[in-house]
């Protein structure tokens, strides 16, 4: 999640400056909770249905890809 965050910001500050970079994630931390508040029912259901079409992409992921991984025998431990 690290690599993949660096990497989105990598991408994005190659479009533009640390500086503005840093004034739009202040504008966006002072914002976002204002907006949560007022409109918090639609973010919620918009966030349910999000989360259940995310599922439904999972499982086709997981269907068609990962459990074609061949998975061999884990090595244990000697202590």
């Amino acid at each position: 999640m690290v690599i993949a965050a660096s990497w989105v910001l990598s991408i994005v500050g190659s479009w533009c400056n640390f500086l503005t970079l840093f004034y739009i994630a202040f504008l966006l931390l002072h914002m976002v909770p204002v907006f949560y508040e007022k409109y918090e029912e639609k973010v919620d259901l918009f966030a349910e249905k999000a989360m259940v079409e995310i599922k439904k992409q999972y499982a086709v992921f997981n269907v068609k890809v990962l459990s074609k991984i061949p998975i061999g025998p884990l090595k244990t431990k000697k202590v």
